[in-house]
């Protein structure tokens, strides 16, 4: 692969309605985290490195972990997301907690990588040997000179939503040649009797299509995303509305640079189901999804044996 990929992963979030570290939860046959996954999926597709983006709370701590299982297998490393990092050498607003977001997670990446990159989720699994397919396909075409980013297309239907607990999800329009024209983010989307229903940022309802695609946070980005983020997240630090609780949304920005003309996004459709820990209650239905995942063949029972393997046959 001559522009091999890095893999990030985001696992700054703070796990909030968890109630405990959630990317370090033990979820597989031989208690194996989710972002383990994830690292398998990216070794087996070619990825040469990866980078975590993750808070100071729980930054030794995770690496500690990710080092010692997959450390051998490909080099690991982490950026802190800081509260701090801001255009012009500014200050955080007084009495702010609340991380920037998932788009200030990813431009924290912008000194550590150089290359095209993944993205995903510490705490979503996404699907058997997801990001391995996702990523080859999408180095196939950086290969080829396509200078777009891409984005993976996941059915509604197949994406975990339940009648228990609500979920927010990115909708996605897609336009010719499976162009992204729009992100559409829709909140609290869940299983009702009339059907996937969810309601938009000024609280009307909606109602959504099984199939309609969305996004699960699965990127592939070249890395003059950089650039644009920080052009953009210096935008939205100087209009803040709420200093305490304004976010800087991958999802909304990269649709803000969609319409402004400033990127081009390919989608690349999925059929896999996917998982993910959002509460405690996640945490039977993941394991049972990674058990099924096992016995079908597309991961090893014992992870940490596989990386092992991985580590012994790396050149010195």
């Amino acid at each position: 692969m001559s522009r091999g990929l890095t893999l990030a992963v985001l696992a700054a979030g703070r796990s909030a309605r968890f109630g405990r570290p959630k990317t370090l939860e033990p979820v597989g046959p031989n208690g194996e985290v989710l972002f383990e996954y994830a690292i398998c999926d990216a070794v087996r597709a070619g990825c040469g490195k990866v980078v975590f983006v993750t808070s100071a709370d729980w930054n030794d701590q995770l690496m500690s972990r990710a080092a010692e299982r997959a450390g051998g297998a490909v080099p690991v490393d982490s950026v802190i997301q800081s509260l701090d990092d801001l255009p012009g050498g500014a200050s955080p607003p007084a009495g702010r907690a609340k991380p920037w977001g998932t788009g200030h997670a990813v431009l924290a990446l912008r000194n550590e990588i150089d290359e095209p990159f993944l993205v995903v989720n510490a705490d979503d699994f996404y699907g058997p040997r997801a990001i391995e397919s996702f990523g080859r396909r999408a180095s196939e075409l950086l290969v080829r000179g396509d200078e777009s980013h891409f984005l993976a297309a996941y059915q509604l239907h197949r994406t975990g939503v339940s009648r228990t607990s609500g979920v927010n999800r990115g909708i996605l329009t897609a336009g010719p040649d499976s162009t992204l024209e729009g992100i559409d983010e829709v909140y609290d989307v869940r299983e009702t009797d009339a059907g996937l229903v969810g309601h938009d940022g000024e609280g009307r309802a909606r109602t959504l299509a099984p199939d309609c695609p969305c996004s699960m946070n699965l990127w592939a980005f070249q890395p003059s995303i950089f650039g644009l983020l920080e052009a953009a997240f210096t935008e939205f630090h100087a209009n803040l509305d709420d200093p305490l609780a304004n976010e800087f949304l991958l999802s909304e920005v990269v649709g803000d640079l969609i319409g402004q003309g400033s990127a081009t996004v390919r989608l690349l459709p999925m059929t896999q189901h996917t998982a993910g820990l959002t509460y405690p209650g996640d945490l039977p239905p993941v394991a049972s999804t990674l058990e099924e995942c096992v016995e079908a063949g597309d991961y090893p029972a014992n992870l940490g044996d596989w990386f092992a393997d991985r580590a012994s046959r790396r050149p010195a």
